[in-house]
């Protein structure tokens, strides 16, 4: 079970972190030709976006994906109703989008915000949800080659992209935008003709009503809760934008964020993989495995996110190529450590969402969010731009750990994850790697060595006893 999950998580994240990897390694190109600036643009136009990007999907994932575990015989005439609603709602949810781009682009790219709204409209206009429900099909039946092989090969496509529009033609943060649409037209397109032609699942507009509603019954309540999500994740920078910080100062918050939010990708990645098999698990009613599962993927992802972040200021003298950007080394480690929750946040989710126990799991993560956003409205003014970054980390925390106290959780909870030594543990890690990432070089090898042994013998550990129980 663990092999597999290893694999598939391999499967989804690190083979499309490859190019996100190249893409890393490219920084120094690309930083001595952008600047904070196109950082700041692209903070707050991505923010503006996650504005309303809840509402894309309508939280019909959940439905979905239950529909395919409890209705499996029939799931993709299901779907196809599904697929038709989306189609239809996205032509509204598009104009939505371009008048929140219109209303928050700065004043920097003000002369291209036509354009802007254009790229990022017209992959949504044309083919709606199709990605998401090809990946989310592919997903479910465990076949994620299907979505590597896409996702990779377009993944290539935008870098090649980016460094023409980007250092060729030097459009700065235009290239993004352009390099952005292409890829998720191309993304669409690839998942389109399966959809349709091999796999039978084409849009029906003429949907049962009852199948809508009874979906949406289910997935409108999780609207406020993927909002908090949005609130943690994007707010900050219009926060930012709220208090006059120059744009500049957002693109150096925003610059360090990316590197938050591919270790963002990279945890989804393990997501994706583990979430089928935990729902089997559920099925078969193999609650220790899903104890010893957890357990084994929180422990090695967050000595792993330890490890790196205690080297992130070397890193980023090796790979970011301007002295401004160089700086914000100790901010991206405050983005990285606040993923470092996740892997406890699966067990508790998925006890919820294969329960359908969703309807309160607002409360927690869109506290969260409303936690954040006041207390960065708060602290601003008069701690400036750095403080969302810290305000952040301790909101993934609220949200990570809150579940475990929320009553729909008690009620289904049969697995003690003992949360409270793993809340301890996240924070510790947190407040050693702040002092540890200024130390000599020397005392970092050596804490490397016993950080890595400390892996070691937890895996084996770990690893031992779900072969036990198996």
């Amino acid at each position: 079970m663990f092999k597999k999950v290893i694999s598939h998580s391999l499967i989804y994240g690190l083979a499309p972190f490859i190019p996100k990897i190249i893409n890393l390694l490219m920084l120094p190109i690309f930083t001595a030709v952008l600047n904070p600036v196109d950082y700041g643009v692209q903070s707050l136009l991505n923010s503006s976006m996650g504005l309303i990007g809840v509402l894309a999907m309508l939280g019909l994932n959940l439905p979905l994906t239950n529909v395919f575990y409890k209705h499996n015989n029939h799931y993709k005439k299901r779907w196809a109703q599904f697929y038709g609603f989306l189609n239809l709602w996205m032509v509204i949810y598009s104009i939505l989008l371009a008048g929140i781009i219109y209303y928050i682009v700065p004043l920097e790219a003000r002369d291209n915000v036509f354009l802007i709204i254009v790229f990022n409209v017209i992959p949504i206009v044309l083919f709606g949800p199709t990605a998401d429900i090809g990946q989310l099909y592919y997903q479910l039946n465990q076949q994620p080659k299907q979505v590597v092989v896409r996702t990779i090969i377009v993944s290539f496509i935008s870098i090649i992209l980016n460094y023409v529009t980007i250092v060729i033609f030097e459009l700065h943060y235009m290239g993004w935008f352009f390099s952005t649409c292409v890829s998720t037209l191309l993304l669409n397109v690839s998942y389109w003709y399966p959809l349709h032609y091999k796999l039978g699942i084409r849009p029906i507009y003429h949907f049962k009503t009852i199948v809508i509603k009874k979906g949406l019954k289910v997935s409108l309540p999780m609207i406020p809760h993927y909002y908090g999500s949005f609130l943690l994740g994007s707010a900050d920078s219009l926060i930012l934008k709220y208090y006059m910080v120059a744009t500049v100062q957002i693109g150096f918050y925003g610059f360090a964020a990316t590197f938050g939010n591919l270790m963002a990708l990279f945890v989804g990645a393990i997501n994706t993989a583990v979430g089928p098999i935990l729902f089997q698990l559920m099925r078969n009613k193999e609650y220790t495995s899903i104890r010893n599962l957890i357990w084994i993927i929180q422990g090695t992802f967050l000595i792993a996110v330890t490890l790196g972040c205690i080297w992130m200021k070397e890193i980023f003298y090796l790979i970011v190529k301007n002295d401004h950007l160089q700086a914000t080394y100790f901010l991206a480690i405050v983005f990285i450590m606040g993923h470092s929750y996740r892997p406890m946040y699966f067990g508790t989710g998925s006890f919820l969402f294969y329960n359908e126990k969703t309807r309160n799991l607002w409360k927690v993560t869109f506290g969260a969010g409303i936690f954040c956003v006041i207390s960065n409205f708060l602290l601003i003014p008069t701690l400036g731009f750095k403080v969302p970054a810290f305000v952040l980390f301790f909101s993934y925390l609220i949200m990570g750990y809150g579940v475990f106290f929320l009553k729909d959780y008690r009620e289904i909870a049969i697995i003690n994850f003992k949360p409270l030594i793993w809340f301890l543990t996240t924070i510790f890690c947190f407040i050693a790697v702040l002092f540890l990432v200024e130390v000599n070089y020397i005392y970092k090898l050596l804490i490397t060595s016993v950080l890595l042994l400390i892996l070691v013998f937890f895996y084996k550990n770990n690893y031992t006893k779900n072969i036990q129980n198996k």
